[in-house]
């Protein structure tokens, strides 16, 4: 098996050490990915270096490539959970998406204040009117 030499395992993910990638066909290594989807395992494993872009793409809707701190690594291709969603979240929905709409309905003048206020927070402006329809714009400490 590619997967082997299970490095540590947690209920949330499994990290294994995978070989060199690099001539590894998507064939052997999808397989063996399937069969731990079907045991509903997630997986993430750290490589030694990124492969080729034609591995990459080769493994597409499979393996999951990116970079963590430095690291290289992989994982199983994110699964959409399905269109069954928990009554809490399901629950949020109509704020989000009235959030959504006023965004647009907005005037051009009260949008860059948000990008502004926005400037250096990680968020863009959008976000930041999201935030502050949905939590507040700023948090007091309560007593």
């Amino acid at each position: 098996m590619l997967l082997t030499a299970v490095k540590a395992q947690t209920p949330a993910y499994t990290t294994l050490y995978l070989p060199d990638l690099e001539g590894c066909g998507p064939g052997p290594m999808a397989r063996e990915v399937s069969e731990l989807r079907a045991a509903g395992t997630s997986v993430m494993a750290k490589i030694r270096k990124m492969p080729s872009q034609g591995i990459i793409d080769g493994f597409k809707g499979t393996l999951d490539f990116y970079i963590n701190m430095g690291i290289p690594c992989v994982r199983l291709w994110p699964k959409s959970p399905g269109k069954l969603r928990s009554t809490p979240v399901m629950a949020q929905w109509p704020a989000w998406s009235y959030a959504a709409k006023e965004w647009s309905n907005l005037t051009p003048v009260v949008q860059d204040a948000y990008r502004t206020l926005a400037t250096n927070s990680g968020l863009s402006g959008r976000d930041m009117f999201t935030r502050a329809y949905l939590t507040g714009l700023y948090r007091y400490p309560t007593p």
